[in-house]
């Protein structure tokens, strides 16, 4: 939280305190809409029901509402009044409509709508309908468009005219169909000579998604072109609308949250108001494969307890060698996961990085091989120095390697069964990891310590 938003909810929580509404008016007034809905989440529910109630007008609080996590406007929206919250519904854009009413209870959501003009309830069936982790379930229907025949100065003088238009950076050219054919940008309808038409200035190869392209699809796209708005088309080429760029930027922290969240076993449900034993059906089976994995290293362990008991130094180093193995496997699976995720890594070059993250394994292997293996030999060197240094500093490097291949290979086969790869980090690798890096410390204990 930064300086000015930490002031905002510092002010807030002692005015509150001391109930001076006079003056939580006035700081309300004078704070961005935006800036309110960030520090909303610091406040107790209280707190949050009277700030937004002390909002100065119905505008504030659907701006401040459209800005708000989904289970601060779900605890918003179901305890006031129906008709209070449709009209302050009725001032959002569609996008924000759309993406509120689709997380609602189905019959607050019904309720809302039955209080909304025709048009609007028209529209809004409409945006529901979409899958709301497609393009079309996160686009805005308020575009600015023209046909190809207009000029440069009839499009600037629509735009004067224009009413809610979400991104006025581009025109989008159109046909007389309203198929989609090019797009103009602002500076360029006002570089070139009024009498210009939008078809000679428009490019040629435009950027644009499917309506049933993912969202995280439309957010790489946006992110490599570096695009402000990208419109979406039906099968037919037709324009439906446009994923603006606050738009991408909430996919971009969705995907990222919940790419971590699956990571650890977990899922959205760790920061809303569900119930411990819905969070714990969660986690309960990721940790199970942890539980089993612990099971199967346990039983390996048993198997070479004969081998132990003739050299105890091995055990002192069983420890460092599962955990080095787990930290470069998660390392790994992690920046392979987080590529596949932003595009940096395609499965075609999968090989590639697969090679890679094995030649960087094997020489973090090397060195923290020699590192362990040195230590050894100098604190246990009155037994088999030289025989427990080679075990423990090639058990190290092969863990480490092993880590290396898991780590990669795992979320690139996932990818390639259009399995989300997220889920093949955390837990599953760290267990195969154990089990394999147990394996191989006590294969190398027999090779050369003899026992």
């Amino acid at each position: 939280m930064n300086s000015r938003l930490q002031f905002l909810l510092e002010s807030l929580r002692k005015l509150l305190r001391r109930n001076a509404i006079s003056r939580v008016r006035k700081v309300l007034h004078k704070s961005r809409n935006e800036d309110v809905a960030s520090v909303m989440r610091y406040l107790d529910e209280a707190q949050r029901h009277q700030v937004f109630d002390l909002l100065e007008t119905n505008e504030d609080r659907s701006e401040t509402l459209a800005e708000l996590d989904e289970n601060l406007f779900i605890e918003i929206v179901t305890t006031r009044p129906v008709e209070h919250m449709a009209q302050i519904i009725s001032l959002m854009s569609v996008d924000d409509q759309t993406n509120l009413l689709s997380h609602l209870p189905e019959d607050v959501k019904v309720e809302i709508l039955s209080l909304l003009t025709p048009e609007d309830v028209a529209e809004l069936q409409e945006m529901l309908d979409y899958d709301r982790e497609t393009a079309a379930g996160i686009m805005s229907t308020e575009y600015f468009s023209l046909e190809e025949d207009s000029t440069c100065a009839e499009a600037i003088e629509a735009l004067q005219h224009a009413e809610d238009v979400e991104m006025a950076f581009y025109i989008y050219v159109v046909s007389r169909q309203e198929k989609l054919t090019g797009v103009v940008s602002l500076r360029a309808l006002l570089m070139n000579p009024p009498a210009t038409p939008l078809a000679e200035i428009k490019t040629q190869d435009t950027i644009y998604v499917r309506q049933d392209q993912d969202q995280e699809e439309v957010a790489q796209l946006a992110a490599r072109y570096n695009l402000l708005a990208i419109p979406v088309v039906d099968d037919k080429q037709k324009m439906l609308g446009i994923v603006t760029i606050d738009d991408v930027i909430d996919v971009i922290r969705e995907e990222a949250t919940e790419d971590i969240l699956k990571m650890a076993g977990a899922d959205e449900t760790a920061y809303d108001d569900s119930s411990a034993w819905s969070n714990f059906r969660t986690r309960a089976p990721w940790l199970f494969a942890t539980w089993m994995g612990g099971l199967a290293a346990s039983v390996l362990i048993g198997l070479y307890e004969h081998q132990l008991q003739k050299e105890v130094a091995l055990a002192a180093f069983i420890p460092i060698v599962l955990g080095m193995g787990g930290n470069v496997g998660s390392q790994t699976a992690t920046i392979i996961v987080r590529g596949l995720a932003t595009g940096r890594v395609e499965y075609g070059l999968g090989a590639q990085y697969l090679v890679r993250e094995l030649t960087i394994g094997g020489m973090l292997g090397i060195f923290y091989g020699i590192l362990l293996a040195l230590y050894s030999a100098v604190r246990y060197y009155d037994g088999q120095p030289l025989a427990l240094a080679f075990t423990v500093g090639l058990s190290i490097w092969a863990s480490m390697l092993t880590a290396a291949i898991v780590g990669a290979s795992t979320p690139l086969f996932f990818h390639r069964l259009k399995i989300d790869p997220a889920i093949a980090t955390g837990p599953l690798v760290t267990t195969a990891v154990d089990v394999l890096g147990i394996l191989v410390y006590f294969l190398f204990a027999q090779w050369f310590m003899e026992i």
